[in-house]
């Protein structure tokens, strides 16, 4: 069931309705019960079925038999079962034809990457002692499987989310109206504007040889802005519901696009992964490889961050593209740790620099460039064109005329129309989530604030969105 369809609309209304008419206590069965049917509605994720309960068995026992173990070599053992299962079902059915060059054609079960890495932190976390582990079988099926993150994230953790099943909220009438706000904000960010670049960027990436330098400069430009608009605002929605629902999740972006560094932006973007790799990845290498003095202390340390992101690539699909994607995004990573001391004293003395805003709107700039560079080599495996040919291609083409450009671009679906409702939802975006949440900031405003926007932007959905036209693109990772 895509969040993007009229069908999870009704289903999630009537979740939500039968979730507070249930006493507290029989809430998570019903949520439970409630998650499965979501995951099952589509008939390929009913065959897959068996991964996602497996594991959770399996990680279930792992945890208690670690907490109740008192032998380390035991504990040890049923760490190692629990991330190898994890490990193990994402290896066989999204890396194997990957690594062995044999084809199975195997399709690999919708929110694999996301509830096995939930799953695995979970274990980790009763070994390091964290949290303790979940006794109630219901309670941590839940955990693992529950709907609103199933599919995309945000990758929860156990100390988070597991203890707001025992204590399940009462209804409360701002808390369920700023969810539904959000969902409704996540919808408009995915459906009338992410969705208004993707075809114009699809139209240019799955073919881009021959196409002109500007088209695919614009594209890659836009494409930047795209994903963050289909990813962010697939996890407002999956926020926004939870929190109707009665439970908080983690927060999973916070303006990336406004980071003045390319490391400000990582610490923004895909919060819950960047995160998880940090405490389950960095972290342990940190203290496995530390020690060398000098020099090739720091290059441990440059190391350590670098190799993060080549496996953040895999984690987003077994293809070469997500590979070189992740390997530039470790460079400029480290390319901008080695050298933040030598730029610190060269912006002082930059005359363009003594501006705030200048300096703002320049810093913004190079690191935007710096995503989009990298985001080439996504959008060409996500789209099936090349890479190759998008980068040697944007520096040919520019003498084409303004009214070619124009017929050019109305041709692929960026009319003056689609242009306008770009740059006015870029624009109110950009403002109200400057000002935090917008599920809180909704709440704060007057009701001829609040009310004007609900029909604005429900106006805009009915208008330019369409229900079910493309899925969400995190949803296939």
């Amino acid at each position: 069931m895509d969040f993007n369809t009229l069908i999870f609309v009704g289903f999630f209304a009537a979740a939500t309705a039968l979730n507070y008419l249930f006493p507290r206590v029989a809430r998570p069965w019903f949520l439970l019960l409630a998650s499965y049917v979501f995951y099952l509605y589509k008939p390929e994720n009913a065959r897959l079925v068996f991964v996602l309960i497996t594991l959770t068995l399996v990680t279930y026992l792992c945890g208690l038999v670690i907490e109740a173990s008192r032998k380390p070599a035991v504990r040890r053992a049923f760490l190692l079962l629990g991330i190898l299962a994890g490990c193990g079902f994402l290896f066989f059915f999204k890396y194997f034809e990957f690594f062995t060059g044999k084809a199975l054609d195997l399709m690999a079960p919708l929110g694999l990457s996301y509830f096995t890495f939930q799953s695995m932190g979970y274990v980790i976390d009763v070994y390091q002692k964290v949290c303790p582990a979940q006794k109630n079988p219901v309670k941590y099926a839940l955990f693992v499987s529950f709907f609103p993150c199933i599919f995309t994230g945000p990758i929860e953790r156990a100390g988070h989310l597991m203890p707001q099943f025992d204590a399940p909220a009462r209804f409360d009438y701002d808390r369920v109206a700023g969810g539904v706000f959000r969902m409704l904000w996540g919808y408009c960010k995915k459906m009338v504007l992410a969705d208004t670049i993707g075809g114009f960027v699809k139209s240019v990436y799955s073919l881009p040889e021959g196409m002109p330098g500007p088209y695919l400069l614009l594209a890659s430009l836009l494409f930047s802005y795209q994903i963050y608009l289909d990813f962010s605002g697939c996890c407002d929605i999956a926020i926004g519901g939870a929190q109707a629902l009665g439970f908080t999740l983690t927060e999973n972006f916070n303006r990336p696009f406004g980071a003045h560094s390319y490391t400000e932006l990582w610490n923004r973007w895909h919060m819950s992964l960047t995160g998880w790799f940090r405490d389950y990845i960095f972290t342990p290498l940190s203290f496995a490889n530390r020690g060398l003095p000098g020099f090739w202390g720091k290059l441990q340390g440059w190391f350590n961050v670098f190799i993060i992101f080549p496996i953040s690539g895999l984690w987003h699909g077994a293809s070469w593209g997500y590979v070189i994607w992740g390997v530039f995004n470790g460079l400029f990573m480290v390319i901008g740790k080695a050298t933040a001391r030598s730029r610190r004293k060269l912006n002082k003395k930059n005359p363009l620099y003594k501006n705030a805003l200048l300096r703002t709107a320049i810093q913004r700039t190079i690191v935007y460039l710096l995503f989009t560079f990298c985001i080439v080599f996504f959008a060409a495996d996500l789209y099936g064109g090349s890479a190759g040919a998008v980068l040697g291609g944007i520096f040919g083409g520019w003498g084409m005329g303004v009214s070619a450009f124009w017929n050019g671009l109305a041709g692929k679906g960026l009319d003056i129309a689609a242009i306008a409702v770009l740059v006015i939802g870029g624009v109110l975006v950009a403002a109200v989530e400057s000002r935090g949440l917008v599920s809180d900031w909704i709440r704060r405003q007057r009701f001829f604030v609040r009310w004007p926007l609900y029909w604005l932007l429900a106006l805009a959905l009915l208008t330019f969105g369409v229900f079910g036209q493309s899925a969400f693109i995190y949803q296939q990772y």
